[in-house]
């Protein structure tokens, strides 16, 4: 019994140490197994995680960065064309330079008006006629020039007319101008004679007013030059008027037909004689004009008259 209780308690002991042994056997096979699984990589899901949160934090932060530094660099470029001090002060001095040179080359109006001034200084042919009439205009004669003209000056402007003959409507011409302008003085060379030139010198300190004057002088005398022949009436001549043409103060009108030859003034008054009364009117044949005087109404009908045949004669020739 007694061995056998030993030999249980043997089996027993024994068992144990089976059972340890496997147990060991078993911490063995788990160390190995533990081993091997620790030779395995396991992700670490954690990590990982944590790697692509920070990636994408300095992603984010490095795409931040290049989009402020391109901000920036596109600003810097930005100031640096429009708001850097530097480039600004060159543009506007640039600009500034370009305008000041600009205004350098306008024209100074000063110049020009002192170019005018002196250009209507300067003495001048105003033109001549078909004729050959001419009209001058000294509007500022140096000291030295004038004692040249018929009369003498202080340091007035003159103006000259020269025609191949004399007509009466010059006179008539010169007449108008000293009666509209009392303070201008003129000299007057006047002839009947056939073949004397007419010539009329006018002196005026109005320069400006002279210059006119002689400029619609020439106008109205080369209009005159370019017909063949023309009338002229003069209702109550002045004095100096009848005086030049000799005639009575008392005559109620004047009118003269010019650029016919003197017998052809004969035809025409020996048709004027036959139709009208002698005792109404008076006359004058001139080497180149044909003078009526008398009644305004007489005359205004010898004129109508005196028109028609002088066209019929015209025509003829």
């Amino acid at each position: 019994m007694a061995d056998v209780m030993k030999q249980v308690v043997q089996d027993i002991l024994g068992g144990n140490k089976t059972v340890i042994s496997r147990q060991t056997s078993n911490v063995t096979e788990d160390s190995e197994s533990d081993s091997s699984l620790k030779q395995i990589k396991r992700p670490n899901y954690q990590a990982l995680k944590k790697d692509q949160r920070l990636s994408f934090v300095e992603e984010n932060t490095t795409s931040s960065t290049r989009n402020s530094n391109t901000g920036n660099e596109e600003s810097k470029r930005h100031n640096n064309t429009s708001l850097h001090p530097k480039q600004f002060n060159e543009d506007s001095i640039s600009k500034l330079t370009s305008l000041t040179l600009a205004q350098g080359n306008i024209p100074n109006r000063n110049i020009y008006s002192r170019e005018n001034n002196s250009q209507n200084k300067m003495a001048r042919i105003i033109g001549q006629t078909k004729n050959g009439g001419c009209v001058w205009f000294f509007p500022d004669l140096p000291k030295e020039l004038i004692g040249s003209f018929k009369r003498p000056l202080n340091s007035a402007s003159v103006g000259v007319i020269k025609m191949p003959e004399c007509l009466p409507s010059y006179l008539l011409l010169i007449n108008e101008i000293i009666r509209n302008n009392q303070d201008i003085k003129f000299y007057l060379s006047w002839s009947k004679e056939e073949g004397t030139p007419f010539t009329a010198e006018l002196y005026d300190d109005n320069a400006d007013r002279l210059g006119k004057i002689m400029n619609d002088i020439y106008q109205k005398i080369n209009r005159r030059s370019l017909k063949q022949y023309e009338t002229y009436t003069a209702v109550s001549p002045s004095s100096w008027l009848s005086k030049q043409l000799n005639l009575n103060s008392s005559i109620d009108a004047i009118a003269f037909l010019e650029g016919i030859p003197y017998y052809t003034g004969i035809v025409l008054m020996d048709s004027l004689l036959k139709n009208f009364e002698r005792n109404d009117f008076d006359y004058e044949v001139n080497s180149n004009y044909l003078l009526l005087k008398g009644n305004y109404h007489v005359i205004s009908k010898l004129v109508t008259e005196m028109k028609k045949e002088a066209a019929r004669l015209v025509a003829q020739t």
